[in-house]
């Protein structure tokens, strides 16, 4: 897969009953399990959410009426679409922390489908709330890729 001449160095898509890579901040004990007390597992059909990787340039179909335009990823109802290049480059205020922007963004688009609204930021220099859309920018807080009790 490539947008824009860059390959997105993605991995092969998981054989049956191998665990999909969104499934392991939901499992991890800092997920929402822990605040919500939902529990999560990987389903073949039937499932309450749903996810799944698109590239950039379809992002925008399932997420209709919502604009992605290509660069985020989103919730719509119960199906969480997660952006190709997003999962693949991360964003600028999360430079050598891929994994910590996977886990922020699995638990932000997530968190909408259990209910959560987007979050103002709290004092400067506190963790960002999960639910603070943090792909655009920290808003002078610390990185968080996890849900607190104040979600």
């Amino acid at each position: 897969m490539s947008q824009s001449g860059r390959r997105l160095p993605l991995p092969a898509l998981p054989r049956p009953r191998v665990r999909s890579p969104g499934c392991g901040p939901l499992l991890d004990a800092r997920g929402w399990s822990s605040v919500t007390g939902h529990t999560f597992r990987q389903v073949g059909a039937g499932s309450t959410i749903g996810m799944f990787l698109a590239s950039p340039d379809i992002t925008d179909a399932p997420c209709t009426p919502l604009p992605t335009r290509g660069e985020v990823s989103r919730r719509n109802g119960a199906l969480v679409v997660i952006n190709a290049r997003r999962w693949a480059f991360g964003v600028p205020h999360y430079k050598g922390r891929l994994v910590d922007y996977r886990r922020y963004v699995i638990n932000h688009e997530v968190g909408h489908a259990l209910g959560g609204s987007h979050e103002a930021r709290p004092s400067p220099g506190s963790p960002a709330p999960v639910m603070l859309q943090q792909t655009y920018g920290l808003d002078g807080c610390a990185r968080n890729p996890w849900p607190g009790t104040e979600e």
